[in-house]
């Protein structure tokens, strides 16, 4: 468990999709798929705020555009909770080996784009009329599954014009304020196996620091191939699944 947490947290804080690592191995383990997605949660959050202080400490601060965009997706990280509260296990089951075959197909498109590195998030004065409805769609996809959620905060990034450096910093952010709020809602619903989550967030903490601290040592170029590397690993991992 351990070990997959540090595994997931590392590809979390540079690219996103350790969750397709953490849900199923959660439910191989033998909790009901609900209550693994809930303990995921917990596992995300202490991974989360860690790194994010850790890119403070390195000078990257995600400043007020994590905010504007955090506030779009907030309501929608709300409403997609609530639904994954409600569907059934197998409910739940099958969606997440759907959205892990079309995440899979996103990915691979997505990490062909070509964007220039010079966008800090300080310098972002574009269209949040076209960005926040985004924002609030992925917030919905994150609030019930979180699987590959980075990803999509990413190419949303990527195609504002920012740098994926300040990125990262702006994705932990944006998924650090929805993660806390999903996980009251989760273990509202008594769907957290708090000893399991502490246990994963540990790990997850360990490689979050690797993957911030990485991160801002080999920039944009390496960050692209790496994420290009995970969905290539999550791609074969779902076909052998």
């Amino acid at each position: 468990m351990l070990g997959v947490g540090i595994a997931a947290g590392f590809f979390n804080i540079l690219a996103g999709g350790g969750s397709f690592l953490t849900l199923p191995l959660l439910i191989f383990l033998g909790l009901p798929p609900n209550i693994a997605n809930g303990t995921n949660r917990l596992a995300i959050l202490m991974q989360n705020v860690i790194a994010v202080g850790r890119f403070k400490q390195l000078n990257y601060h995600p400043g007020h555009f994590s905010f504007i965009a955090g506030s779009f997706t907030l309501p929608g990280a709300i409403l997609g909770t609530w639904l994954a509260t409600q569907v059934s296990n197998t409910q739940f089951k099958t969606s997440l080996a759907i959205i892990m075959l079309v995440m899979t197909i996103f990915t691979l498109v997505m990490t062909n784009r070509e964007k220039s590195d010079t966008i800090t998030p300080d310098e972002y004065t574009g269209g949040w009329r076209v960005a926040g409805p985004v924002y609030f769609l992925i917030g919905i996809y994150g609030g019930y599954i979180q699987a590959g959620i980075g990803f999509l905060i990413i190419a949303v990034i990527l195609w504002q014009g920012l740098n994926l450096v300040h990125g990262n910093a702006v994705k932990l952010t944006i998924i650090t304020l929805f993660t806390a709020v999903s996980l009251i809602i989760f273990a509202f619903n008594n769907q957290v196996n708090w000893v399991a989550g502490l246990l994963l967030g540990v790990g997850n903490i360990m490689g979050g620091l690797l993957g911030a601290q990485v991160s801002v040592k080999k920039g944009h170029a390496f960050i692209k191939k790496t994420i290009s590397i995970a969905v290539i690993i999550f791609a074969v991992k779902l076909l052998l699944d």
